[in-house]
């Protein structure tokens, strides 16, 4: 649903063809097999085990930081794209159903709440920041769903649909990642009703 940037593995995810007969989605896959093992992502390893050089490698993915967040994007991607596909309804109730159901399938999760455990201040660092691609995706997934139920349904979001998505994402973060953040999290009930809250305009 939501790809993006300048790298040859943003631009291959996009459906560019890659010379070669490997390529940075070949390197996506093996850096998911490694994610998912609990293995920490070493690029040498990686440019290695492809049978290329580190250069090469870093030139495909744009840096190790990205590279990460390409991975976990990847999987969030699958969890994301499935939950639009099972969830029923439309306009605000949508997508708060989307968020909630979402928000429960991300707990789950093994493998990323290892990779915060393993690095706590490095993991939030790649899911909240700017520097790597994940928040930024997540925040624009949000916002074209918030847009396409409103062309849908002729629903108006009570504020800008890019503020109210940012906003969105940022309490799925806090639950989420709240005992990462501030040793508490809160409980996916209050979650989705200051969802629901956020997204109908009424306290």
């Amino acid at each position: 649903m939501v790809q993006g940037g300048s790298t040859p593995l943003a631009r291959a995810l996009a459906g560019e063809p890659s010379a070669g007969s490997v390529g940075p989605l070949d390197a996506l896959e093996l850096g998911r097999q490694r994610w998912l093992e609990g293995e920490r992502i070493n690029m040498g390893a990686l440019a290695e085990t492809l049978g290329i050089n580190r250069a090469t490698l870093f030139r495909w993915v744009g840096g190790r930081d990205l590279f990460i967040g390409e991975i976990i994007w990847s999987f969030y991607q699958e969890l994301l794209d499935a939950t639009l596909q099972s969830t029923s309804g439309s306009g605000p109730e949508y997508v708060v159903s989307v968020s909630e159901r979402l928000m429960k399938k991300v707990m789950k999760s093994e493998a990323l709440y290892r990779f915060l455990r393993q690095d706590p201040e490095y993991g939030i660092r790649i899911l909240t920041s700017k520097t790597s691609p994940f928040q930024a995706r997540s925040v624009r997934a949000i916002r074209e769903l918030i847009r396409t139920q409103s062309d849908q349904t002729g629903w108006s979001p009570p504020i800008d649909p890019d503020d109210l998505a940012f906003l969105i994402v940022r309490v799925a973060e806090s639950f989420l990642y709240g005992d990462v953040i501030s040793g508490q999290r809160t409980e996916i009930v209050q979650t989705t009703m200051a969802v629901r809250l956020l997204l109908s305009g009424r306290a």
